[in-house]
């Protein structure tokens, strides 16, 4: 949308975060469909532990490996267009999982899942990083992946509920069709915006990859975040993926009730710490460029305990306590992921430099539903998922490091590049 027209449409970037509000729901509603059916899923289709952890590594290898792609063509061409073809292809593959019967081409069908949803959100988070600026740019965000928290509970509630009363393949169909309908929305109201509209309107051009790849590897604050990312992630999913199965296994609790306890409480949590945390960097950024890192730093190093709580309690009150403080805290860590990186990118890099961070983040996340499969067999389920604290704690520790040493530093580099264009 040009800067003319945005002008007279105030409201119409809250108009975009609450579109892609609806599609990121979608999205992650569909990722987590499978997870509350593992049960049925081992007993139809024979599975062991370590197959339904590759059900759910193999999403995230094959998102990991085309991301850089959709950050690479989110900085070169049409994201509304990206953002539409992404939403069709993995409707279609979701819907195409309720129709299978063997373990090997349900498992290409996840994959193709990971392929389709690889190319929303680096285009979707340069759309919102143009319309919304530094006063509202962390909120906005934060907005926008509250979508996340009730799409994950959402789908495991009723994917759950819908195993139990009509078969797991039924869950596929439905969440798959809703994303068609919504595709039709998002083809009426969605308008291109022109890139870096906020911060240097009229200025801002596609660059050469080689030059975007230059500017994200010649900022060390850049690099620290992703890895910072990769930690968070690998304990994060291992979470998502088998909390609905402990709870399932040790509590005894039906498919429906063990979807919405091992989402619920997790979610509610992260939705809470994400608006916070949002607002919070938003009203402290004004003050210093450092606000976001440490929200994010409190919200990784904060988690710590209750990770490992949740894995080690006996009791369902100490566990499902245990997952709300450490949504609660993944919550305040989310809030500023891509706020924080885009201090430090310009604007002509912003998909890249997103997917090129969701890439690392998923390919090392993707390997946890797999290993902590395997520990599991061994240890037992609880313990895996413990263990996932110390991923939490060393990415807290980066963190740290990277506000003390570098961030300030490429917060003025990023700048001095955009005014000297």
């Amino acid at each position: 949308m040009p800067q003319r027209q945005a002008g007279r449409e105030p409201i119409y970037p809250w108009v975009v975060v609450g579109l892609f509000w609806l599609v990121y729901f979608l999205n992650h509603a569909d990722r987590q469909i499978v997870f509350s059916v593992f049960p049925l899923l081992k007993q139809d289709l024979g599975l062991t532990d370590t197959q339904l952890g590759l059900l759910g590594s193999s999403f995230q290898w094959v998102y990991a490996a085309l991301v850089p792609c959709a950050g690479f063509l989110g900085d070169a061409v049409s994201r509304r267009a990206i953002i539409l073809a992404a939403l069709l292809v993995w409707s279609t593959t979701t819907i195409s999982s309720g129709m299978i019967s063997a373990f090997v081409p349900f498992l290409a069908l996840r994959a193709l899942t990971g392929a389709g949803e690889a190319f929303y959100y680096p285009a979707a988070t340069s759309i919102i990083g143009d319309y919304h600026g530094a006063a509202t740019r962390s909120l906005a965000m934060s907005v926008h992946q509250t979508s996340l928290y009730f799409g994950v509970v959402t789908s495991g509630t009723l994917a759950g509920y819908l195993g139990q009363r009509f078969g797991w393949r039924i869950a596929f169909v439905v969440f798959g069709a809703a994303g068609y309908l919504l595709a039709a929305l998002v083809a009426k109201v969605l308008k291109e915006p022109a890139r870096g509209r906020v911060e240097a309107p009229g200025t801002v051009s596609v660059i050469p990859l080689g030059r975007r790849l230059a500017e994200l590897a010649s900022r060390p604050s850049a690099v620290i975040l992703v890895l910072c990312f990769c930690g968070m992630s690998f304990a994060s999913v291992a979470v998502v993926t088998w909390m609905p199965t402990l709870v399932y296994r040790q509590f005894g609790y039906s498919l429906a009730s063990s979807g919405f306890h091992a989402t619920f409480y997790h979610q509610i949590g992260a939705f809470a710490g994400v608006l916070l945390g949002g607002r919070l960097g938003d009203r402290w950024a004004v003050r210093t460029p450092l606000a976001r890192p440490w929200v994010q730093a409190l919200g990784l190093l904060g988690a710590v305990p209750f990770l490992w709580m949740l894995g080690r309690s006996q009791g369902p009150a100490a566990v499902f306590a245990a997952l709300a403080l450490f949504g609660f805290f993944r919550g305040l860590y989310d809030s500023n992921l891509f706020a924080s990186l885009f201090e430090v990118l310009s604007p002509a890099s912003r998909a890249t430099g997103t997917g090129l961070m969701l890439s690392a983040g998923f390919l090392v996340g993707g390997s946890s539903p797999v290993l902590i499969g395997r520990l599991a067999e061994r240890t037992g389920l609880g313990f895996a998922l413990a263990t996932t604290s110390v991923w939490y704690f060393t990415a807290g520790i980066l963190m740290l490091l990277c506000i003390k040493v570098w961030f300030l530093a490429d917060v003025r580099r990023m700048r001095e590049a955009i005014s000297t264009r």
